[in-house]
């Protein structure tokens, strides 16, 4: 199952409650007022059309890390040699 990351800033915790039904409430942050919400891949757009329409969510904004290239291969990484190496 793919998954979106999106962070909603919200106006007021009281309902972040109701954020439940449109994904997998991962992470609310009291201080700055946010919620990072997870949600199936298919119904990211859907879902996220919805929540724009909620009175006390202000801004959306989607994760980037679909859109990194996550791959550390061997020919992409620095070898140090032994002498550098400092103990």
């Amino acid at each position: 199952m793919n998954n979106a990351k999106d962070s909603l800033f919200v106006q007021s915790l009281k309902n972040v409650r109701h954020l439940r039904k449109y994904g997998h409430v991962q992470y609310v942050s009291k201080k700055m007022r946010y919620v990072v919400l997870y949600c199936n891949t298919s119904d990211a757009h859907k879902v996220s059309e919805q929540i724009k329409q909620l009175n006390f969510v202000h801004n959306i904004e989607w994760s980037v890390r679909r859109q990194l290239d996550l791959d550390f291969g061997q020919e992409k990484r620095e070898v140090i040699p032994q002498d550098k190496v400092h103990t």
